[in-house]
């Protein structure tokens, strides 16, 4: 592609092109802009960096110099409806695709970061239309911990119960292995009802929608709020719902202003956005795409968005979903991200893991410690670091998978792929993004690389996606494969 230099004197070509779908308003196009540059002049790779104004936008260009001496140019078009980047490397192909898609996310990530220190502090009130607004017994003891393992992975609920074992072991000797097994099933099928133990509230036919109100408030008085207003957050949110759901009347910005305005004018936010989501129907939707029954599915009032599966079966199984999933995905965003959970659901994904995992767990006990103890505990730890290894590389197929169904089932794989950035934007802040090697298809991480999952659902045609599981683990083994080559 031709595009004129920053002098207008010569022509450039530009190799590579790609685009940032993200809308800036037109007044702030020369702050963002000048933010970016910013950054930029902090990088000790940075020979030039120019500015100049075009009638729709911004143009920056810059130039990195490597250690070697090869130039990568650079031209970053912003407009109110996206950014557009161009790159030219010299010599050409002495940047490999792998480091300008890094390139590319750590420009975005550049420029979400400027909003989000510019943005107000906001303060999430969630209702639903048939909730108990006074606050419940809240979880204790051993109860409240396997809900938190099992909701963050059936893999480390594995590795936990491993170390359990070291203390079993000193009263049941060789059968400690087949306790911690048996352990580990009855946690894996009561999983569901521990899942579900830990959100607010159900999403049924009666309760079908989440209902946000987001109050945004200066940064500087975000403290002051939290401070007077979140102890009584409870009081405030029985007003605000006695008036409006709890009658039948939508959640109104002006009630749920008068009801803070009853606890003074710290409490007043700048405004109030309102935001309803039927869950209810995305999940009675999806359920008939996948051909089981409507899993139980909870609400976990935490800011970090997220949404997790589990069950034996789908007759077990227990969906949960996040605040910050619903507050910031859109509609046909969080369909998606259920899809991908639904996946799981469907193909037991995890009695699947626990299965792999006990079978590596006693073939390692029973059949390879003996032979490998007399090679000493050097191969033994060898051995138990690959088998991890291993069974993590395995799990990223059913992750890989799960994707897949999610981009066939909504027919759209950009869905799941802009909401994966806005996950991993959220997980990872600055390092969402950096620069890929095979070491992060290594990590004991049961997904793929977040650049490897976007990549592959930007460039999915739904269509010819035949069988979902099979496909996953050829593209998983070409990305791991591609990034030993630097692709």
């Amino acid at each position: 592609m031709e595009y004129p230099n920053a002098s207008g004197t010569a022509a450039h070509t530009w190799s590579r092109t790609s685009t940032i779908e993200i809308s800036i308003d037109p007044a702030q196009l020369d702050p963002v802009v000048s933010y970016v540059m910013g950054v930029l002049e902090r990088n000790p790779y940075l020979s030039q960096l120019t500015k100049s104004p075009e009638p729709n936008g911004v143009l920056l260009q810059y130039r990195l110099i490597a250690n070697d001496g090869s130039i990568l140019d650079v031209a970053a078009r912003f407009t109110p409806e996206r950014i557009c980047l161009f790159y030219a490397p010299y010599p050409p192909g002495s940047v490999t695709e792998k480091d300008l898609l890094g390139l590319d996310m750590e420009f975005e990530t550049i420029v979400r970061n400027y909003f989000q220190e510019q943005s107000s502090s906001s303060l999430y009130l969630v209702f639903s239309p048939k909730m108990n607004i006074l606050p419940g017994a809240k979880e204790r003891g051993i109860k409240k911990i396997l809900a938190s393992v099992v909701f963050g992975n059936m893999l480390y609920l594995f590795m936990i119960i491993l170390l359990f074992g070291i203390v079993l072991y000193q009263f049941f000797l060789e059968y400690t292995p087949l306790l911690l097994v048996a352990m580990q099933f009855i946690i894996v099928f009561f999983a569901n009802s521990l899942i579900a133990a830990r959100g607010e509230f159900e999403i049924t036919p009666e309760n079908h929608s989440i209902h946000i109100a987001e109050l945004r408030m200066k940064r500087t008085e975000f403290d002051q709020v939290m401070k007077i207003c979140l102890p009584r957050i409870s009081e405030i949110k029985k007003k605000i719902y006695d008036s409006t759901l709890a009658v039948g009347m939508p959640l109104d910005e002006n009630v749920v202003v008068r009801a803070l305005n009853e606890y003074g004018t710290v409490c007043t936010p700048q405004f109030v956005r309102i935001k309803t989501v039927n869950v209810y129907n995305m999940i009675r939707d999806l359920s008939r795409r996948f051909g089981f029954q409507e899993p139980r599915t909870t609400l976990l009032n935490v800011l970090p968005p997220n949404a997790a599966a589990t069950g034996v079966s789908p007759r077990r199984a227990t969906v949960l979903i996040t605040t910050g999933l619903i507050a910031t995905m859109e509609e046909p965003e969080i369909r998606a991200v259920l899809a991908h959970e639904f996946s799981h659901i469907k193909a037991r994904d995890p009695l699947v893991l626990l299965t792999l995992a006990t079978i590596e767990y006693l073939t390692r006990v029973y059949l390879m410690w003996p032979l490998l103890l007399q090679f000493g505990l050097i191969i033994d730890l060898a051995y138990l670091f690959l088998s991890f290894t291993l069974l993590f590389f395995v799990a990223k197929f059913l992750e890989a998978r799960a994707d897949l169904d999610a981009a066939v089932i909504t027919g759209d794989p950009r869905l799941l792929a802009s909401s994966l950035r806005k996950l991993g934007l959220w997980k990872y802040q600055s390092r969402v993004f950096e620069l890929v090697n095979a070491g992060e298809w290594l990590k004991w991480d049961p997904h793929p690389p977040l650049y490897y999952r976007i990549r592959t659902l930007e460039s999915l045609d739904p269509s010819r996606v035949r069988h979902t599981f099979i496909e996953a683990i050829k593209g998983c083994l070409k990305g791991f494969v591609n990034s030993l080559r630097g692709r």
